[in-house]
């Protein structure tokens, strides 16, 4: 279960923003920046899976990141929220597990805002998703998203751990 104080933020209400500065079609393009390391998964028998393994296994935005929809929920008042799937992977149910959400640009040294959740339980196997609900973020043209799950004690296989992306906005 995810905890409930901050149980809300906003990663790209600043997208509501865009309209009053940018005239014109708006295109918003996210470009998946994690490195791709391809660690193979053998066919072991259950007992030689690895005791501590989370993984941020996906990140999706709801409504997905349309100008319009964005616009039609600003005036319902409504915002956008990040959904972050972390998945255990290992053998262990793991306790307290910290997710972190981070939007900056300019290589991180403008930062927005940085949120973290927490997953009081996730058992092996178990996927849980964290939402993270809008909040005022200033207008930029290019961002940086960096979602991590932390890794807990006794975790070795951490770089499935973090996921970064690139949010730009522009005109066609």
């Amino acid at each position: 279960m995810l905890s409930r104080d901050g149980k809300h933020f906003a990663v790209l209400a600043v997208l509501l923003l865009a309209a009053m500065f940018v005239s014109g079609c708006i295109n918003i393009q996210i470009i998946d920046r994690t490195p791709s390391t391809i660690e193979p998964t053998p066919a072991v028998p259950e007992q030689d899976i690895e005791e501590h393994n989370l993984a941020v296994l996906a990140v999706d935005f709801d409504p997905p990141l349309d100008y319009d929809e964005i616009i039609a929920r600003r005036d319902r008042g409504e915002g956008i929220t990040l959904l972050v799937a972390v998945e255990n992977n290992g053998a262990t149910a793991e306790r307290g597990v910290s997710v972190e959400v981070t939007l900056s640009k300019d290589g991180g040294n403008t930062l927005f805002l940085h949120k973290e959740e927490s997953i009081d339980v996730i058992a092996p196997g178990e996927i849980k998703l964290v939402h993270f609900k809008d909040t005022e973020i200033p207008f930029s043209y290019e961002y940086q998203l960096r979602v991590q799950v932390v890794a807990v004690d006794g975790e070795t296989r951490v770089t499935d751990n973090v996921k970064s992306y690139d949010l730009l906005i522009t005109q066609p």
